[in-house]
């Protein structure tokens, strides 16, 4: 297998569940229980690249990301992923400085929704995420839709998702709140799924929770590493 490097630290909580999800994902039964993919992981300063995004510095974003993916080269790492939705609005752009090749979340997830025929999809992230048009659009070549909860809805996700799930925090008032906006959009606009846009949102939702598909975008993102690293099929 390729030596797999990870751009973490986008949060704590989302470089752990990369980590175990690629340890989990590439043991095989019947194989050596102890052999374990390389991982090599740079974790960033979360509150920089947070500033950056706020004054709305692409360019510098840009940068500061492709140095770390450079740093992981010279670790050693052969190919890369960004632990988290959120910088993969900058992914275009990056790719084309970068100095390792760079397996999407974005495009994991419309193979895994174009995979079980699903066609009108509920996003949930931040707003950044939300906002961008990165899954509408990578979606949209397939053919399935794309809805993002209303502007308030926008709001109350990006404040969660920075202000208590980045810091591993699950209030329950603020779970029923996560289960209300997807129960309104399942009854009133007929998605037949939920993307989970951010790597701390299964920490409030879990598929059994919801009527429709629910895509867990940290663990499709994790196999699709796997497979890129060159890792057999479970």
């Amino acid at each position: 297998m390729k030596t797999i490097g990870l751009v973490g630290g986008m949060t704590p909580e989302s470089t752990r569940i990369y980590y175990e999800l690629l340890i989990r994902g590439a043991r095989r039964p019947g194989a050596d229980p102890l052999r374990n993919p390389k991982i090599i992981i740079y974790s960033i300063d979360l509150a920089d690249l947070v500033s950056l995004q706020r004054a709305g510095k692409r360019d510098e974003i840009v940068e500061y990301l492709s140095a770390v993916v450079g740093r992981l080269e010279l670790a050693g790492a052969e190919i890369a992923a960004l632990t988290a939705n959120t910088p993969h609005a900058y992914l275009d752009e990056l790719r084309t400085v970068a100095a390792l090749p760079l397996v999407s979340i974005v495009t994991a997830t419309r193979d895994a929704a174009s995979a079980q025929g699903l066609r009108h999809a509920l996003l949930l992230g931040t707003r950044t995420t939300m906002e961008s048009g990165i899954y509408s659009d990578e979606l949209g070549n397939d053919g399935i839709r794309v809805t993002v909860p209303d502007r308030a809805g926008r709001r109350f996700l990006d404040d969660v998702i920075y202000g208590e799930l980045a810091l591993g925090r699950v209030r329950p008032e603020v779970r029923q709140r996560f289960l209300d906006i997807c129960s309104h959009h399942i009854e009133h606009d007929g998605v037949d799924s939920v993307i989970l846009g951010c790597t701390e949102i299964p920490l409030v939702i879990q598929p059994d929770d919801l009527p429709v598909a629910v895509l867990d975008t940290t663990v499709i993102h994790a196999r699709a590493i796997l497979a890129a690293a060159g890792s057999p099929p479970a």
